[in-house]
Formats: structure tokens, C-alpha cells, sequence
């Protein structure tokens, strides 16, 4: 086996961090695959795993091999699977990252019924409110709110994402329930992501432009479901995608604020993938489904 066939085998040990499973994927042992990265890293006169009795890590040489050669491996693969004619039917390994929150309370269902209909694809779910590195982690896609800012990536829009501004009646009760988004200044908020007590949001009614309003936060938080317990407990205000909050509403804990009002702008819900790929079935299959069954 020459240096070029080793590569393939470094990326799968990479992709799936352990010598174990790499060999389960690529059908070979344990042994013979630690046998071919030794002789790798010989060939390439470099360490390319960091390696102890509990964690495998790619060193910097290692992962700048990664990130070259993982795209090349898998378009590779991709050709073989057409030519095999493996583009009849949806099968292997499909990895998804996609935030917390929205794979629970929205994703959980259309993906267990995915599962269902296509037993051939291995499919990973990763629970996650990092941006995660498609590429560099290895993932075929990943479901995304907001909009898209890495150039490298492309999306697809696979549902619209309805944004609220609520707060608890006893916040209400307080403050007043405010007539029009400039009364809002004076109530306090919870931010989102941001440890700055000053924000500023806007809100658009239809047929108008949007209004900027400065809003102050004493409490601020990175996790929606603190968010949401802060605004419970009347801390402040909060403006997250309905989803997040339909419980809470539907039992009377939080009331939505200036319903003739949107938060701007809008977000939508994004499939989005490397660009340049030629998609594998797989993933296209797999964003087909989630805009069909979240369209409902």
C-alpha cells in the first residue's frame, strides 16, 4: 500500500476520532489500520495524531492534512457511488449538526420519520449551538437559524421561523402592556448572546419600516431555555422564534407583546452544505423531506 492509499484511511480515523471505528467503517482491524498511519506519518516525516490511552487528536500537521485531502477523499467517493450506481436509492453514513433547542422541539419528529423510510442511511444526529466547521468536522449538512454569513457554504431555505417578543403577566402587570415598540425602552429586557446591557432591536408592522428601539438587559444568557426561565419569572422581556416559547404561551406563563409587530429581520430555517459539492443523494433526500415535512 502505497502513501496515497493510506490517506483515505487517515481521513476515516480523523473523521471518527478512534483507530476502532475506522476499521469497523473501512472493514479492517484495529491493528492494520494503526500499522498504516505509522507508515504514513513515516512516509510524511511528521506526527499526525496526538495519542493517549483515552483521546486520539489530530496534531497541527495533521489537521492541516484533514482539511486538504478530507474534500478530495470524499468527492472521490462521491464519483465511485454514482458510477456504482449507488444514486438509485439513499444509503451510508449522513452526518447532521443542527442546534439544541430546534432539533427537540421541531427536528426530532420529521428526522425519527426519516429514520423510518430510509433504513439504508446511517444517520448521525449532533446537538449543537456551536457553529460547527462542516468540512473540518466532517459533516454532510446542518440545519441552521438565521442567515448565511460563511461564503463557503450554500443554503437552502427550508421553512420560515415566526420570531416573538414576550414577557411574563406579573412583568406586565409591572410595567404596563406596551401599546407601540417605542413604550419598550422603559421595561427591561434579557439579551441573547450578548453580555452588553445596551441593545438595540427593531420591529417592523406591515406596510411600515422598521422601528429601532434601544432596550437595557440586567440578565443575559447564550442558552434559550434560561431565556425563557428568566422571562417566566418576570426578569424581563425576550424575543425568540415561537417555537421556543409555545408552551409557555399556550399555558399562560408568557403573553406575546405587540403582536402587530415582527422583530426584523426576519429569520428563516437553513439546510446549508459545503459549496462546490456535488450532493449526494443522501443529503439531497434528506433536505427534500425536512422542507416537505416542515412546510406542514
Amino acid at each position: 500500500m502505497d502513501r496515497l492509499s493510506r490517506v483515505p484511511i487517515f481521513v476515516a480515523v480523523a473523521r471518527h476520532g478512534s483507530f476502532a471505528e475506522a476499521a469497523r467503517r473501512l472493514g479492517m482491524t484495529g491493528s492494520a489500520i494503526s500499522k498504516q498511519i505509522q507508515r504514513l506519518e513515516t512516509d510524511l516525516g511528521t506526527r499526525l495524531f496526538h495519542r493517549t490511552t483515552r483521546q486520539l487528536s489530530l496534531t497541527d500537521e495533521g489537521s492541516f492534512l484533514f482539511e486538504r485531502s478530507a474534500p478530495l477523499i470524499d468527492g472521490i467517493e462521491e464519483v465511485g457511488e454514482i458510477l456504482a450506481g449507488r444514486k438509485v436509492r439513499p444509503e451510508g453514513s449522513l452526518r447532521l449538526s443542527a442546534p439544541i433547542a430546534l432539533a427537540q422541539r421541531i427536528l426530532k419528529e420529521p428526522l425519527t420519520a426519516f429514520a423510518g423510510k430510509y433504513p439504508l442511511v446511517s444517520l448521525h444526529v449532533e446537538l449543537s449551538d456551536r457553529l460547527v466547521d462542516l468540512v473540518g468536522e466532517g459533516f454532510d449538512l446542518a440545519v441552521r437559524i438565521g442567515h448565511l454569513e460563511d461564503s463557503s457554504l450554500v443554503a437552502r431555505r427550508l421553512s420560515d421561523v415566526p420570531m416573538v417578543l414576550v414577557g411574563a403577566p406579573i412583568l406586565l402587570a409591572e410595567y404596563g402592556v406596551p401599546t407601540s415598540p417605542n413604550t419598550l425602552s422603559s421595561i427591561p429586557f434579557i439579551h441573547y448572546g450578548s453580555e452588553r446591557g445596551s441593545q438595540k432591536l427593531q420591529f417592523h408592522k406591515e406596510g411600515q419600516d422598521p422601528i429601532q428601539i434601544p432596550t437595557e438587559a440586567r440578565l443575559s444568557t447564550n442558552n434559550d431555555q434560561i431565556m425563557v426561565s428568566f422571562a417566566c419569572a418576570g426578569e424581563g422581556l425576550i424575543v425568540l422564534p415561537r417555537f421556543m416559547v409555545e408552551s409557555e404561551l399556550d399555558q399562560g406563563r408568557l403573553r406575546e407583546v405587540l403582536p402587530d409587530f415582527r422583530p426584523f429581520p426576519e429569520r428563516k430555517l437553513y439546510a446549508v452544505f459545503p459549496h462546490g459539492r456535488h450532493l449526494p443523494l443522501k443529503t439531497r433526500v434528506l433536505i427534500d423531506f425536512l422542507i416537505e415535512e416542515l412546510g406542514h
